[in-house]
């Protein structure tokens, strides 16, 4: 039976942010039925949407310079809604401590702007959070429940890409040049602008992704200037 055999499948990568048994794979296969597109770049030029960030902070672009493009093909994605993550072009353990390190130096530049505290969408694993003496500054944040970005390092599907929230002036240019694509509940359960970044693979790979990170802690905190 198809139903049975793809059950087997899902759990074998089943992460914590949904139930590990038949209920939890119900649910997954539910969700799919609003399931976006994701490479679209349509709501990042909707004035609506602009307009949920602050007309100011969604009009912006927070990377510190433009990006280059990626090299070679998009990975290959999961077909399951959940967990989203990649099933190709995986990095090594040598970029993972080196994207660990680049994560690790921005929570300490921006201290005073980020907290690492276990993941609220994921039910497991640090995630990077606004800092608790920050007010949430638009509906995104709220959406998200104020978390700006995870590494997935799950047991089951550690795959080391990164889910985040960008600006949408940020979000087409990841997604554009191909670091990235739209998370396949963006829209409807997450904001427009949550995205799934693909595992850096090389260490200027891991650069890129660090500035995408930085991008993503200015836009989620309210698009303030660095701390000095």
């Amino acid at each position: 039976m198809l139903f049975w055999t793809n059950y087997k499948n899902w759990l074998k990568i089943a992460d914590t942010s949904l139930p590990r048994n038949i209920f939890g794979y119900v649910l997954v296969v539910c969700l799919k039925l609003l399931k976006s597109d994701s490479f679209t770049l349509k709501p990042y030029d909707d004035p609506k949407e602009i307009a949920k960030c602050g007309i100011d902070i969604g009009k912006r672009s927070f990377l510190k310079e433009k990006l280059p493009e990626r090299n070679g093909p998009r990975p290959s994605i999961l077909k399951f809604i959940a967990p989203n993550r990649q099933t190709s072009q995986k990095a090594d353990e040598a970029m993972h401590k080196l994207l660990a390190k680049a994560l690790d130096n921005l929570v300490a530049e921006h201290s005073a702007h980020v907290v690492v505290k276990t993941s609220t969408l994921e039910k497991s694993g640090d995630a990077l959070f606004i800092h608790d003496n920050i007010i949430t500054p638009h509906q995104i944040a709220k959406k998200t429940k104020r978390e700006i970005a995870h590494v997935h390092t799950g047991a089951n599907s550690g795959d080391y890409s990164l889910h985040l929230c960008l600006s949408p002036t940020d979000c087409k240019e990841v997604i554009s040049k191909q670091w990235g694509e739209r998370m396949g509940l963006a829209g409807t359960l997450v904001p427009q602008e949550y995205l799934l970044i693909y595992t850096p693979r090389t260490e200027e790979e891991v650069a890129v992704v660090k500035n995408i990170v930085e991008s993503s802690i200015m836009f989620m905190t309210g698009g303030r200037d660095f701390i000095d």
